[in-house]
């Protein structure tokens, strides 16, 4: 059976979507089968990389209008060669009728959210189960929402993305006391992924007697101090890469697949260095 990997993050910005698409795209160009759902329903960003229109959103599904069938296109011609990989995108509707519809009456109607609930296990079923997908990749929306903790309680894999910011990191910790221990002690996998970090546009950090400290050393010991002032929880979270800031990503006009048109470009390599240890995961 298929895994499920959700992308999450305490706030927005931190460049998850960035990351879940060219991840996705990676599996696919190596041979698996791979459906990449956005399901940041407050702000869904998914489609700016796609110049497509799905026959129905997620959102149509999860309020039991619409098939499995109907909400995801077949965009397996993007990769490249001759290679037997899948890519399907179902992609979310973010207007504020469709968040109500979603959300607005979740506070009153409780069988409403149980049965949207069930059907999102459904498609998760649908999947990884009757589609035999390899991969089932979420970019959730950021923080403590109704559907990013449905997101991350599902999945197997989690990918706490963050910059390295206090700001960033304290929320993350928070999250983790509050939300990730139980899931972690239940057996999830939860990985840290540092986004923007120095030594790219920025220059890397230094020592404090200024000799150069490698980033991954300099990164690991902040973050680990970080979760040992932390109160309510005695697990440190593993980082699985840090990816570096490229400013050349970050500021183009229109977001697309640096791993499709740059798969030399340094922020592919870490892409692969992030597909290498998550296939060991397993």
């Amino acid at each position: 059976m298929g895994k499920c990997i959700s992308f999450h993050s305490y706030k927005g910005g931190t460049g998850k979507t960035t990351l879940a698409t060219n991840f996705s795209f990676l599996l696919a160009s190596k041979g698996y089968s791979v459906y990449l759902l956005d399901l940041d329903f407050y702000a869904p960003s998914l489609f700016s990389y796609f110049d497509v229109k799905p026959k129905s959103w997620i959102n149509d599904y999860l309020i039991g209008n619409s098939s499995i069938d109907d909400i995801f296109i077949d965009l397996s011609s993007l990769i490249n060669g001759n290679i037997d990989g899948k890519l399907f995108l179902g992609f979310s509707k973010g207007g504020k009728e469709d968040v109500y519809q979603l959300e607005g009456n979740l506070t009153t109607d409780k069988q409403v959210k149980l049965k949207q609930f069930q059907n999102f296990i459904s498609m998760r079923e649908e999947i990884l189960v009757n589609k035999e997908a390899d991969f089932m990749i979420v970019d959730t929306s950021p923080g403590i929402r109704y559907w990013s903790i449905n997101s991350i309680v599902v999945s197997d894999i989690i990918l706490l993305t963050l910059k390295m910011g206090d700001l960033d990191l304290k929320g993350t910790i928070k999250m983790v006391e509050e939300i990730y221990n139980s899931l972690i002690e239940n057996g999830a996998i939860c990985k840290l992924l540092l986004n923007r970090v120095s030594g790219y546009c920025m220059p890397p950090i230094l020592e404090i007697n200024h000799n150069m400290e490698p980033r991954e050393t300099y990164y690991k010991q902040k973050v680990d101090e970080m979760f040992k002032g932390a109160k309510k929880t005695s697990i440190t979270l593993d980082t699985l890469v840090e990816i570096p800031c490229y400013c050349d990503i970050q500021f183009k006009e229109r977001e697309y697949l640096t791993i499709k048109e740059s798969p030399n470009h340094p922020f592919s390599t870490k892409i692969s260095e992030m597909f290498d240890k998550i296939i060991k995961l397993y």
